[in-house]
């Protein structure tokens, strides 16, 4: 079983990706703990965020509030309730547990690992912040005490079963290796004086690795053929075309291919980096398929605002009677991102669409539902503002909203304009989203 401690945000933004996972179908509020002034009927993943932030906002000293965490182990291990238990456990041993923390816990079933998702707030109760001096080596102290008491075996293995694995793959240097072990979570760090590697997870140190025993399982040469490395160059382009920065596109490299990226260098400006393909047990040099310099060319907020609107009005002017679900398809599979109550976000950051495209869509989709347009009241396009570029001067971007995630029942909404209740069916999705 593994606790990650995943990265803080001002805006709770963990909430709105745990929302949108709710609405896609593919996770389950699994409990809510204090969350004061909610009726459970009608809570919204903004108003979730605004009570976290309100809640926040008696400590104006932290910036980053949120504390993410997740919680998974190997397969169906553990059942969600199973993994609450635990929760409860960690978060009491790390400090947030005193009565009246606010909570939320996702149970998320889009992978074979059960696992879930923690929300709190760094804040306490009565306003002061919630201890984080060693977070992480702490985290870890208190994961692997949970875990002998939950199974009565000492769980972390021994340093020589971890060597085991790793000298499994195939690298040629001490640096590939060490990026492997990055890989699998542990850090590396040389001995100042003899021809050791020592091995740490969580802060705290495992043992020793000898040089020789690392280089002995070393290879040569191993460059990939010219099909893989055309195969790899061709993901790595169209991911990082993708992604905002490093991080997010390491994220989708991991998840969607089994591909480890290691950065090598300062964490800011990286001088190059290795590739880690767990699938075949292979490690590559970073460079053998794009140069550090071609990988972190990442595009600006502006520039990507820009494709993605010249996309959905390419998308209207080809097919004029495009819903938002229509366009959202393609949006997500290009750009990943989608249309939300008339806006689109990438990388923290937000645009409006233009007055008269989030009337089109609106309109198309009364019509797609077989409802007659002048049944319902329609904006008056000639009393519509004029039209501004989103572009000019970044004066539309605005900080980022609570749900990007442009699922289907929260644009029908919207594109209904509060002209129409909505259905029964939508009403007893909202009351599923509220399980405890």
């Amino acid at each position: 079983m593994i606790i990650t401690i995943l990265p803080s945000s001002a805006n709770f933004h963990a909430i709105a990706y745990n929302e949108m996972k709710v609405e896609k179908g593919v996770a389950t509020l699994l409990e809510a703990q204090n969350i004061l002034g909610l009726r459970l009927e009608n809570y919204t993943s903004e108003k979730l965020r605004q009570f976290f932030l309100d809640y926040s906002s008696r400590n104006t000293h932290i910036q980053n509030a949120q504390f993410h965490v997740a919680v998974s182990c190997k397969g169906s291990e553990y059942t969600h309730e199973q993994l609450l238990d635990i929760a409860h456990r960690y978060l009491k041993e790390m400090g947030y547990a005193d009565a009246g923390q606010p909570l939320l816990v996702y149970a998320h079933h889009d992978t074979d690992n059960n696992h879930i998702h923690i929300i709190t707030s760094r804040v306490a109760p009565d306003g002061h912040k919630i201890d984080h001096n060693h977070e992480k080596r702490r985290s870890h102290q208190v994961t692997q005490k949970i875990m002998e008491d939950f199974s009565g075996q000492k769980q972390e293995p021994e340093v020589n079963d971890i060597v085991k694995e790793a000298l499994a793959y195939r690298y040629t240097s001490k640096a590939q290796f060490c990026a492997i072990m990055e890989s699998l979570g542990y850090d590396c760090k040389d001995d100042d004086e003899k021809p050791l590697i020592h091995l740490y997870r969580g802060g705290g140190e495992l043992g020793t690795i000898p040089v020789q025993l690392i280089m002995q399982h070393a290879l040569k040469d191993n460059r990939p053929d010219n099909r893989r490395r055309q195969q790899l160059r061709a993901i790595l382009q169209k991911y990082r075309n993708l992604s905002a920065n490093k991080e997010e596109l390491a994220a989708h490299m991991k998840r969607k291919f089994g591909i480890s990226l290691v950065f090598v260098g300062k964490a800011d400006t990286p001088y190059g980096y290795i590739l880690v393909d767990h699938k075949s047990k292979t490690v590559f040099k970073g460079g053998e398929f794009l140069s550090i310099k071609e990988l972190l060319q990442f595009e600006d907020a502006a520039t990507r605002f820009a494709k993605i609107e010249k996309t959905i009005d390419e998308l209207l002017a080809d097919n004029p009677k495009l819903t938002t679900l229509d366009i959202n398809r393609i949006l997500y599979r290009q750009f990943g991102t989608r249309i939300h109550k008339g806006t689109v976000s990438w990388s923290g950051e937000t645009i409006q669409l233009r007055p008269e495209v989030t009337e089109q869509l609106r309109q198309n989709y009364l019509v797609s539902r077989g409802i007659h347009p002048s049944s319902h009241t329609a904006i008056n396009k000639n009393s519509l503002p004029s039209q501004r570029d989103n572009r000019e001067d970044g004066g539309n971007i605005q900080r980022p909203m609570p749900d990007t995630g442009g699922a289907t029942d929260s644009n029908r909404e919207w594109e209904l304009n509060g002209n129409m209740d909505m259905s029964v069916d939508d009403e007893e999705a909202q009351r599923r989203k509220w399980r405890r």
